[in-house]
């Protein structure tokens, strides 16, 4: 009798240790899925076949992010060629691998080959342990990986047309129907407001707002830039969300989310023709947070978006960084799905080695907080073996009498 006893009280604080240790939690049936801890993702669009490309790739391996995104337009060239898409897929396979997971939606320059294209990506899905997608691949698809909720759309592109319907509704049901943590909507084209150079409205507002109204990321290509906004309450008036004005901290979640264009895969580097001067703040309102034209001297490069980071499942840390070693753009996201989060108390630029405002932080560090969090958590068992102990005590000491 008591040393059962005594094992119920050690597995009670065991529990007890365990549930306040860093990126742990007791998971509930129903909790949102959620990728693993430090779980990082490139997104990049307009890539083409050659040295820059590759280097965008090198970069991509050399960071260790485990997927891509990528927005459209793949290998360029002879458009119409098969050839064109095999020569794309095996750069990507010498430099990630074959089974890389790679994850694309269709763009304009692919419209041709797509075929070629679209099954090149089906058998490369078909490699990769544990992904899914639905739909059409490519064109009107929900797809998921590693926890992470992604729709890889044609908006704009398949058909050549503004506001289409078929894709709006398609967003909105499959982005309704999830229930993951995280969500992104990737598509290729771009609203003239949603870009900083010469592109015009190809998309509709609809589609943004789906995906706002969803609680998903909004990740596009199409314009050969980088361009990032702030936390946006209302994506087609550009209305920035009050309770998060800091450009380096964003919400998906509570009626906003945030943009951006993420096209320096390699093919070419476009100037800002929008929304100047080309340092900040910008124009157009204030909606832009980051910009990285040839206006900047941009060079080619990926956002890179880390998952589930500081032990916080909901908690992401992004930053655009190019060939030559430049982070141009750092920040940090919540996925607020309650919709009431308040900003992180911290403030300042979110690092890609976790510091704030670009250099060390001086306040706690990462594992400094991991040494106060164990100590709580030691602290916490002791405090109930000795309330569980006491108590079998007491009743010992009652039977006895």
């Amino acid at each position: 009798m008591r040393m059962r006893t005594l094992r119920s009280i050690l597995a009670l604080a065991l529990l007890a240790a365990v549930a306040l240790l860093p990126g742990a939690g007791l998971a509930f049936q129903g909790d949102p899925e959620a990728p693993p801890p430090n779980f990082k993702v490139a997104f990049i669009g307009d890539s083409g076949i050659g040295g820059d490309a590759e280097a965008v790739l090198q970069l991509i391996e050399d960071e260790g992010a485990g997927m891509v995104i990528h927005a459209g337009d793949f290998g360029y060239g002879d458009e119409g060629d098969p050839d064109t898409a095999v020569a794309w897929d095996a750069q990507i396979s010498r430099v990630l691998g074959e089974d890389f997971p790679y994850f694309a939606a269709i763009g304009n320059h692919d419209d041709d080959n797509w075929s070629t294209y679209q099954r090149i990506l089906e058998e490369r899905l078909g490699s990769v342990a544990g992904a899914t997608c639905s739909g059409d691949y490519g064109v009107m698809a929900a797809c998921s990986y590693q926890g992470l909720f992604f729709i890889l759309s044609g908006v704009g592109t398949l058909p050549d047309e503004p506001d289409n319907g078929e894709h709006e509704d398609y967003i909105r049901e499959q982005l309704a129907a999830d229930g993951s943590l995280w969500s992104i909507c990737s598509w290729h084209k771009n609203q003239e407001a949603m870009q900083v150079g010469g592109k015009s409205d190809a998309v509709g507002w609809g589609p943004y707002e789906a995906c706002r109204e969803g609680r998903a990321i909004i990740a596009t290509g199409h314009e050969h830039s980088y361009s990032r906004t702030k936390t946006l309450s209302n994506v087609e008036n550009q209305t920035g969300d009050p309770a998060w004005d800091d450009p380096t901290q964003l919400r998906v979640g509570g009626g906003s989310t945030f943009v951006f264009v993420s096209g320096l895969g390699g093919k070419s580097i476009r100037d800002q023709e929008r929304c100047q001067p080309s340092e900040p703040p910008y124009g157009c309102g204030g909606a832009w947070a980051s910009i990285y034209t040839g206006d900047q001297s941009a060079t080619h490069g990926a956002l890179f978006i880390e998952f589930y980071v500081d032990g916080d499942p909901a908690k992401a840390r992004g930053y655009f960084k190019d060939i030559d070693g430049n982070t141009v753009d750092t920040f940090t996201v919540t996925s607020d799905a309650t919709g009431d989060a308040p900003p992180p108390a911290d403030g300042g630029d979110a690092s890609p080695d976790g510091s704030i405002g670009g250099a060390p932080s001086s306040d706690v560090s990462s594992s400094d907080d991991t040494f106060v969090r164990v100590a709580v958590a030691l602290a916490a068992a002791a405090a109930v073996v000795a309330a569980l102990a006491g108590g079998v005590l007491y009743v010992k000491v009652r039977a006895r009498r």
